[in-house]
Order: structure tokens, then C-alpha cells, then sequence
């Protein structure tokens, strides 16, 4: 799964936004024009799929797992590239180890959006992910959940999650407990433990969840997550007699660190929204290192995210979702005595529209446009504020054959187009590429797909990108 040596020759000069949008709605128009013959069906191939009136209505994408990601990245500092306390930041966006491709490496061999959407929807399973990164590096997510019933409204729930990237080096089990129709409410409640190999970061979770219908036929669910960080770290240094030079780094807070999370799903025939939103309180820790008398300093913390999805389907074989993101990481560090304190804001923001046409029910049409918004603000100790601008326009245009059950492909042309300024000049280049993949998919809900990744900016002498698998179940 090794790349070749393309990535140490000079990125191709950049292409403008709409330049962008242009090459991928002619990609579309393109497939759309080459494939008629795809209308053509057989009975066989029409009984392993949805009927051909149905309206799709199919998710097409959903920010679950950005809001998981953004979450995570708040409850698990530990499992951040660089750790608990760098001065990168809470979101770690810029790693020196990174190259131009590997946005297009992540948004290319790890899930796609409608492989989120459908995980989002299952109680129960487990997926893996895996793409080449460089010779000896492959980036790598693991995701699995299991429900168990315990006795009478009481379940048992289980979470892992593994992420091997160059901004996570992550392993994050939770288990949990959920108590459904509390007391003879509509309400479920769900106490959660993030559980961590340093005692202190063990996170505790509570949240309370409801669904209901509306009487025009729409669904809601509404989830609140009250989450307290490294909840035992104050049992553990001060109830139990843990003395300070026991860890590398010691930390007292000035106050419970807490955060907040909000969800709300909407749904009918024809289209479905989501909402997330979530924050912490500006948090203030006191970190010292007795035992190797490194300088103390404070610290304060603070993350807010907030994302929304609109998706509809305004003819029985078009689908649309529009989506936008924010996310912002403040991190500020006073260090009188070493004089390496500093100011860090980070900030994501994300506007994006992905569409399905399906041009019978095995074969469909996927398009993508997504611009990235990545600004940094950064402030040394005694030093003038510099500001950092990173911007970034991604497309995707995919033919795409994907059954209930049988035989899956996908043919794809990516665009990546960024300008990472002064902060990151290595991030910038204009790339392409071509996404060739075959898997299947059982009737039991097991998934197997592979692929190979193809630079066309350097497709005369050096082809290969690289490749990766994927496989999923559900139960």
C-alpha cells in the first residue's frame, strides 16, 4: 500500500474556486452523458434494490461524525499527535510530517461522507479503515459500538474508537449505561465513562435523549450531553493522597472543567435536518512538573463547535444536503517563569453540498464541493499578534454502483485546491486524482471495499498514489 515518489516533485500551480466548481459539474456532465445505458436493468438486479419509483431518500451525508470528532478532540487531549499540553493547540490542523496530499490522502482512503451516514444510523457494528499515507505509514481509523439489554429499560453500551493519524494518535474505549423511559417519562438517560490509561483523564458523560412525531408525520430527537472533564483528577491528587511527583505533570484546576453538547435530528419523506452544538467552559489549570522541574505555567482552555445539515430530495431520483461547520479551539498559556507563554485561537470553518442522481436503483451520480476556511490566530509571550490564513476548496465527482446486496464500484476524480499561506506553504498545491475501487456488500450487512488511488498531475511517470481497504458490519 506504498505510494510512489511523486509527492518530492513541485505542487502544480493552483486553481481558483470556481475553477473548481466548473471542472466537477463537467465531470458530472460528463458521466451523465457517458452511461445511459445504465437505465437499462434487469429484474434479477431490480429485486436486490429499492423499487424504481421510490423516492430516494437514502442519507447522503450527516455531520455525526464531524461532531463525534470535534467532541473527542475536547474529552481525549491525551490521544492528540502531540499530546495533552503542546503548544500546537487543542486541534493540532499543522504537523510538519504532513505534505500537500494529505488532506486529499484523508478525504479519499478513510469514509466518506455516505459511509458516515450510514454508520450513524446502526446500534450495533463495527468498521475499519485504512489508507496509505507514505512508504512506511498507513493512516488508520477503527470505529466500534455494541447495545446490550441488561434487564428490564436497562442497557448496557460499549464505544471504542483507534485513530492513527498525523493530528491523533488515539485509543479511546467508553462504556456506558442507559435507562430508557425514566420514571415513566419519554426521556432515556445514559451515563458514560471515557476511560483512559492516566486515571485522571477519565471523562464521566451524562445525557438525556427523547423522540417524538409531530402531526404532520415528521420525527424529532433531541440529545443533551453534560460531559465532566478529568472528573477524578481532584479524588485522585487530593482524596487519595497521590503525591504530585508520582506523574510527569501535575494539574490543579481552578474550577470544575465542563462541557455541554446539544444534537437535534428532524425527518420526513422527503427531507431530514440535523443541528449540532457544543461548548466548554473556559477552563483554568495550573500545570507543574515535580519530578522534572520543568517551569510551571497556567493554562486556559475553551472549545465550541457548531454545524448544521439540510438534506431533501425534490425529485424521486435527486438528492441534495447543504451543510456548514464551525469549530474553535482557544488555548492561552501564562508562564512567568520560563517566558513561553502564548495565545492560540483555532478556528474551522466548513461550507459544503453534496448531490445523488441516481440513474437507476444500482447505479447513481455523486458530486461534492466543499471550501475550507482554516484561520489561526497566535499570540507569543511579550509578542505582536500573527494572524494565519489557510484556504481550501474540495470537489468530488463519483459514478457509483451500490446495491442492497451484491457487487459495489466507484469511479471518482478529486480536486483538492489549498493555499495554506505563511503558516503551512507546504500544504499548498492544487492536486487531482482518480478513485478506483470494488468491494461487496452482504445481505448480513458486512462490507468489504478496495481501492486504488491514481495522481493525475503526475500520471505520465508517476501513476500510483497509493491504496486502501475498508470494511464495515452491522447487526
Amino acid at each position: 500500500m506504498c505510494r510512489g515518489d511523486a509527492r518530492n516533485a513541485g505542487p502544480p500551480p493552483g486553481l481558483g474556486g470556481w475553477e473548481a466548481v466548473g471542472l466537477a459539474a463537467v465531470l458530472a456532465g460528463v458521466f451523465l452523458l457517458a452511461v445511459p445505458s445504465l437505465h437499462a436493468q434487469s429484474d434479477e438486479e431490480r429485486s436486490a434494490t429499492s423499487p424504481e419509483g421510490e423516492t430516494d431518500s437514502a442519507a447522503l451525508a450527516t455531520l455525526a461524525a464531524w461532531a463525534d470528532q470535534v467532541w473527542l478532540s475536547l474529552l481525549d487531549r491525551d490521544g492528540a499527535y502531540y499530546g495533552r499540553l503542546a503548544e500546537e493547540g487543542i486541534f493540532q490542523r499543522f504537523n510538519p510530517e504532513m505534505d500537500h496530499e494529505y488532506e486529499l490522502d484523508v478525504r479519499s482512503g478513510l469514509f466518506d461522507p455516505g459511509e458516515d451516514a450510514r454508520w450513524a444510523e446502526l446500534p450495533n457494528g463495527f468498521r475499519v479503515a485504512g489508507g496509505s499515507l507514505n512508504n512506511p505509514h498507513i493512516l488508520n481509523v477503527v470505529d466500534w459500538r455494541q447495545e446490550t439489554h441488561i434487564s428490564g429499560p436497562v442497557d448496557l453500551m460499549a464505544r471504542y474508537r483507534r485513530e492513527r493519524s498525523l493530528t491523533a494518535r488515539r485509543d479511546y474505549p467508553w462504556v456506558g449505561v442507559r435507562w430508557r423511559d425514566v420514571l415513566g417519562t419519554p426521556w432515556t438517560m445514559q451515563v458514560g465513562l471515557g476511560v483512559h490509561f492516566f486515571k485522571p483523564s477519565a471523562d464521566v458523560e451524562v445525557a438525556l435523549a427523547r423522540s417524538w412525531r409531530d402531526r404532520e408525520d415528521r420525527s424529532w430527537t433531541l440529545e443533551v450531553r453534560v460531559a465532566a472533564l478529568d472528573a477524578f483528577n481532584e479524588a485522585i491528587f487530593q482524596g487519595l493522597g497521590v503525591r504530585a511527583d508520582d506523574v510527569h505533570a501535575h494539574y490543579d484546576y481552578a474550577g470544575a472543567p465542563l462541557a455541554a453538547r446539544t444534537t437535534l435530528r428532524a425527518a420526513a419523506s422527503r427531507w431530514r435536518a440535523e443541528l449540532h452544538a457544543g461548548s466548554s467552559r473556559r477552563t483554568e489549570v495550573e500545570v507543574t512538573f515535580p519530578a522534572t522541574g520543568r517551569a510551571p505555567f497556567t493554562q486556559f482552555e475553551q472549545v465550541a463547535f457548531l454545524g448544521a445539515l439540510f438534506q431533501v430530495t425534490p425529485l424521486e431520483r435527486v438528492t441534495l444536503a447543504l451543510y456548514g461547520t464551525w469549530a474553535r479551539a482557544d488555548t492561552e498559556r501564562r508562564a512567568p517563569a520560563s517566558g513561553l507563554g502564548f495565545t492560540l485561537r483555532e478556528q474551522t470553518v466548513t461550507v459544503g453540498a453534496r448531490a445523488r442522481t441516481r440513474l437507476n436503483p444500482l447505479w447513481a451520480v455523486e458530486t461534492e464541493l466543499a471550501r475550507v476556511l482554516r484561520p489561526e490566530w497566535r499570540t507569543p509571550a511579550g509578542g505582536a499578534r500573527r494572524e494565519h490564513r489557510d484556504r481550501g476548496v474540495f470537489a468530488r465527482a463519483a459514478l457509483v454502483r451500490y446495491p442492497e446486496a451484491g457487487w459495489t464500484s466507484r469511479l471518482a476524480y478529486v480536486l483538492l485546491d489549498r493555499d495554506a499561506g505563511s503558516r503551512a506553504p507546504w500544504l499548498t498545491a492544487q492536486n487531482q486524482g482518480l478513485i478506483t475501487e470494488a468491494g461487496h456488500r452482504f445481505r448480513s450487512g458486512f462490507e468489504l471495499t478496495a481501492g486504488l488511488r491514481w495522481d493525475l498531475d503526475h500520471f505520465g511517470r508517476d501513476r500510483f498514489e497509493g491504496a486502501h481497504l475498508r470494511l464495515s458490519a452491522g447487526w
